[in-house]
């Protein structure tokens, strides 16, 4: 089966939306991931139109030069996006405390039913 239209436009916005929030331009964000310069443009702009889809090893590329976990890129659901972007701005050990308080109200709901 092939990817659908709606995934590669997921990437594609948030890949927009990161590169414009930090202020920079197709070009930089293609050369900062290794791209040759003179092709950069084009290909960064293709990945935000939807045009193409970023292989993985791209993927993960454009995802440490954008400084936002690989999920955040692909994630569907634009809450959960945003819960991804924010929790891996915490420090490690406030990562870790999070995780036990969502699993802990996880816990109470089920319980609650």
């Amino acid at each position: 089966m092939s990817i659908s239209r709606t995934t590669i436009s997921i990437v594609g916005r948030r890949l927009r939306e990161r590169r414009k929030a930090l202020g920079w331009s197709l070009e930089h964000v293609g050369v900062e991931i290794g791209l040759d310069e003179s092709s950069a443009r084009a290909r960064i702009s293709r990945y935000e139109l939807g045009e193409h889809q970023p292989p993985e090893e791209t993927s993960l590329r454009l995802a440490k030069v954008l400084g936002v976990p690989h999920a955040y890129l692909h994630c569907e659901n634009d809450r959960m996006a945003e819960i991804i972007l924010t929790a891996s701005e915490l420090p490690m050990a406030d990562q870790e405390l999070l995780q036990r308080s969502l699993k802990e109200r996880l816990a109470q709901i089920k319980h609650s039913k």
